[in-house]
C-alpha cells in the first residue's frame, strides 16, 4: 500500500525547487540557516499537503488517490509558521490559492537564479501547455513537474476529471434521479428505432480499442518522455465515448415506445452501460503502475516488469439468443 506521506527525495526536492525560502508571498521567509552547534543546521521549513493526506486533514479530497497525495504535484514548501495557518484554515486557504502561491514562488526563484535564455526557454514551454488551461492545477503540476511515471499519472488524473460527471450522470440514471423527454416511437417505426439503437451499441466499443492503443503510444517508448497534449486529447475522447454510451442509455430509458416492444427494450438496457465500471478503473491501474515506481518490483533492465490492464466488454448472459426470441415475440404480436 502506497503511504500519502511524502517521501524524503520529494522533500528534499520541494525545499531546493522553493531555494528554501516560504512559498507564502507574504512570508518569504528562509527557512534554514546556522546552529549554535557547528555540526548542524536550523530549518524551519516544512513540505505542506495542499490536498490533505489523510481523513479530517485540511482539503483532504477522497476520491484522490494515495499516489497523488504523496506525489511532488502536491507539495508545497513553507515555514512552520505558515504550514500551521493553512492547516488551520481551510476556508482562507483552498488549495487552488496554495498552487498559485506555488506557481509564483517557483517563476520568481527562476527569474532570480536562471539567465535570461533560460527564462526564454520557460515561457516557451508554459506557452506549449496551452491546453491544460481550465484544468485543476493538480494536472497542471504534474506536467510542470515531470515526475518519474509523470505520464501515467497525467492519464490518471485528466481520466478521473473527465469521468466523474459522466459516472455520476449514469448513476443518477439508473438510480432514476432524472427525466429526459423522448419522442415517442410509433408501432410502425418501432422496428426502425431498435435497429437504429442495435446500430449504436455496435459502434460503441470499437474506438476504445483504437484509443488504449493511442493512450498506451502517448506515454512515450522506455526512457522517452510522453507526449502530453496527445496523452489529452485521448483522455478527452475517451471520456467522449463514455459520455455518448450514457447518451445510448438515456434513449433507451427515456424513450416512448409500444407496450410490445416493452421486453426489448429491457433486454437492451445496460448491456452496454454494464461494462462502464470497467472502464473507470483505468485510473487505478495507472496509479498501481506508479506506486511499483522505486520499489523492488521484480523486474530488471533485461526483463521489465509488464505492467498489464484489460477491460472486457461483455453482453449479459444468452444475450443474443434471448433477444433473438423476443424479436420474434414482438413480431408475432404486431402480427408481421
Amino acid at each position: 500500500m502506497v503511504s500519502p506521506d511524502f517521501s524524503k527525495q520529494t522533500l528534499d526536492i520541494l525545499a531546493r525547487r522553493a531555494r528554501f525560502q516560504c512559498s507564502n508571498p507574504d512570508c518569504g521567509v528562509h527557512t534554514t540557516g546556522p546552529n549554535s552547534d557547528p555540526e548542524k543546521a536550523t530549518t524551519i521549513g516544512e513540505a505542506a499537503h495542499i490536498f490533505g493526506a489523510k481523513p479530517g486533514s485540511m482539503r483532504f479530497d477522497a476520491a484522490m488517490s494515495d499516489v497523488t497525495r504523496s506525489s511532488i504535484t502536491n507539495g508545497i514548501w513553507l515555514c512552520r509558521n505558515c504550514h500551521g495557518h493553512i492547516d488551520r484554515d481551510e476556508a482562507n486557504f483552498p488549495a487552488i490559492l496554495l498552487f498559485a502561491w506555488r506557481k509564483e514562488h517557483e517563476e520568481r526563484m527562476l527569474l532570480e537564479l536562471g539567465t535570461r535564455g533560460e527564462r526564454i526557454r520557460h515561457e516557451v514551454e508554459k506557452a506549449s501547455l496551452h491546453f491544460l488551461a481550465g484544468y485543476p492545477q493538480i494536472i497542471q503540476r504534474i506536467v510542470a513537474d515531470r515526475p518519474v511515471g509523470w505520464e501515467w499519472r497525467l492519464a490518471a488524473e485528466l481520466l478521473r476529471h473527465l469521468t466523474t460527471p459522466q459516472i455520476k450522470r449514469f448513476n443518477n440514471l439508473v438510480a432514476g434521479h432524472y427525466y429526459r423527454a423522448y419522442p415517442r416511437v410509433k408501432s410502425e417505426d418501432f422496428t426502425g428505432w431498435l435497429s437504429e439503437r442495435t446500430h449504436v451499441m455496435s459502434k460503441l466499443t470499437g474506438p476504445l480499442v483504437h484509443l488504449y492503443q493511442r493512450l498506451t503510444e502517448s506515454f512515450g517508448k522506455p526512457g522517452e518522455p510522453g507526449d502530453a497534449e496527445e496523452i489529452n486529447d485521448v483522455c478527452k475522447l475517451i471520456s467522449e465515448m463514455i459520455g455518448e454510451m450514457i447518451n445510448h442509455e438515456e434513449v433507451l430509458r427515456f424513450t416512448l415506445i409500444p407496450d410490445e416492444g416493452g421486453e426489448l427494450r429491457t433486454l437492451l438496457i445496460d448491456a452496454i452501460g454494464g461494462n462502464l465500471k470497467t472502464l473507470v478503473e483505468l485510473p487505478e491501474a495507472l496509479d498501481g503502475a506508479v506506486a511499483l515506481i522505486g520499489t523492488d518490483h521484480g523486474g530488471t533492465v533485461e526483463e521489465p516488469r509488464i505492467v498489464k490492464w484489460k477491460a472486457t466488454f461483455e453482453l449479459p448472459e444468452d444475450f443474443v439468443s434471448r433477444f433473438e426470441e423476443a424479436v420474434q415475440r414482438f413480431g408475432q404480436a404486431v402480427g408481421t
